[in-house]
């Protein structure tokens, strides 16, 4: 049966998507012929985020955004419960048996708070009352957010420093006044490690349980180590910056370590890394850098939509080779800014796409 894209105005005005004007509250059927308009259109992708615009396979409308968006660009084949849901089939790998794929995003390298890697925690600590009742501060700045919107990570897919993989509730923050953990009636400020309530909190003892980077060596630096037993291989790797990128920028390091183990790699010196530890370097001062190695004929920019304030440019590294993990070498990726300087712009990291077999 061929594909079809049905659409609906949920607007209460009427609007209009590549040309096509829909009156609020109307459908209409895409014809094939403008699929690619569509499926490349940033505001019937934006559109069909929010749900503004309903995505139909020509008899139920997608619940979610994921699914609209995916059915809108053709991949992958979707099929769908009498409720809307995807239905999720078994499909045979097509790499070697027994491996299996995932990607890896950096911390946000503007964003210090995202930085949780070598965070210590603090547990139970008294607030203090900044005297209007409402807003209580601590002894640290930097509070990591663990649930930072620009910080990606898959439930129990956030990589430690010892090879194990964690998850988001490893690192949140939890407040409590008297005793009592809240969940609602204050927000956190995580860059000043602040918290202000909605209701003055005058008299009562407030605590909190958090992570932070304040005061640790080297906070930006970030490990991914393969888990005992297991060898990743890295098929490619992308950097992408936001466009609102300053002029100059503190450097960022990639670095492949092998040989040894974390605890004997320590600070990373230069001194082991000459020592045979290092296996390679890469030192991005400005974005010349990295233009100037990445495969620039696949470099994209995506346009700002949603919550994002600053087109993104991204810039693959398409390795000739892949490059090889093996846990049994004690191989390691590390990725840091040299002077721990938060770089200017709405967003920095990088992706790795791996194999594990």
């Amino acid at each position: 049966m061929a594909k079809v894209i049905k659409v609906k105005n949920n607007k209460v005005t009427d609007d209009v998507w590549v040309g096509q004007g829909i009156t609020a509250g109307a459908e209409y059927i895409v014809d094939p012929t403008q699929y690619t308009a569509w499926s490349e259109n940033t505001k019937v992708l934006t559109d069909a985020a929010t749900g503004n615009l309903g995505v139909s396979d020509g008899s139920t409308y997608f619940t979610t955004a994921s699914l609209r968006i995916d059915w809108l660009k053709g991949e992958p084949a979707i099929k769908l419960s009498a409720s809307g849901n995807q239905i999720v089939e078994h499909a045979p790998p097509t790499g070697p048996t027994g491996q299996k794929a995932i990607s890896l995003v950096t911390p946000n390298l503007s964003d210090r708070t995202t930085w949780y890697q070598k965070s210590v925690q603090v547990v139970g600590a008294t607030l203090t009352d900044s005297g209007d009742g409402l807003t209580f501060t601590s002894a640290n700045p930097w509070w990591v957010d663990i649930n930072n919107a620009k910080l990606t990570y898959t439930y129990k897919q956030i990589p430690k420093r010892d090879g194990t993989m964690g998850k988001h509730a490893d690192w949140a923050a939890s407040i409590s006044v008297n005793g009592v953990v809240q969940t609602t009636g204050f927000t956190i400020d995580y860059a000043a490690g602040t918290v202000t309530f909605s209701s003055s909190q005058s008299g009562n003892a407030v605590t909190a349980t958090y992570w932070h980077n304040n005061g640790v060596t080297n906070p930006s630096e970030w490990l991914f180590v393969p888990a005992g037993g297991k060898v990743y291989t890295i098929n490619c790797v992308e950097l992408q910056y936001s466009m609102n990128i300053a002029p100059t920028m503190d450097t960022i390091l990639f670095e492949i370590w092998a040989g040894a183990s974390v605890a004997t790699y320590g600070s990373f010196s230069n001194a082991l890394f000459d020592a045979g530890y290092g296996q390679f370097r890469a030192s991005y001062r400005s974005v010349w850098d990295i233009i100037n190695v990445t495969n620039n004929q696949n470099s994209t920019v995506i346009l700002a939509h949603g919550p994002m304030q600053n087109d993104l440019f991204i810039a693959p590294f398409n390795y000739t080779q892949a490059v090889r993990m093996d846990s049994a070498q004690g191989t390691l990726l590390r990725m840091c800014l040299q002077n721990n300087t938060p770089i200017s712009s709405e967003i920095t990291s990088a992706c790795f796409y791996l194999t594990i077999s």
